[in-house]
């Protein structure tokens, strides 16, 4: 049997290659997990959500930080997380927008002196 020794060429053809498919997988992984939070950067704000009226839990309310264009939803618990980069203070916003849905609730806007982590419990009167 005869064993042949690649050539320069052919070492550099797998070693683009190698980087390549490393540098790829790499690309993906960020694509589905997203970037690392910044380390102690984000304040971590959660909280549920409930009816002024009934005390339940409301689903589907638009939970996001004023001047930013993250945002998230309560599930149907009426828990939710977001997360802000650091300051003294923020804005939280609240906004019913599926409206009939799950009830009709005016929107409420909350200042918040920022720890880490928050936690709050929000009531949104019924419209």
């Amino acid at each position: 049997m005869q064993t042949t020794t690649p050539s320069k060429k052919q070492k550099i053809v797998r070693m683009l290659f190698g980087t390549l498919s490393l540098s790829s997988a790499i690309f993906v992984f960020q694509a589905c997990y997203g970037p690392p939070r910044d380390m102690g950067l984000d304040v971590h704000i959660n909280g549920i959500i409930k009816s002024s009226k009934t005390n339940l839990p409301i689903k589907g309310i638009k939970v996001s930080i004023d001047n930013h264009s993250q945002y998230t939803y309560s599930d149907t618990t009426g828990h939710f997380d977001i997360y802000t980069e650091k300051a003294d203070t923020c804005i939280v916003k609240f906004e019913d927008i599926d409206t009939d849905k799950n009830g009709s609730f005016t929107a409420k806007d909350t200042m918040l002196n920022i720890k880490n982590p928050v936690e709050i419990v929000v009531s949104l009167d019924p419209r």
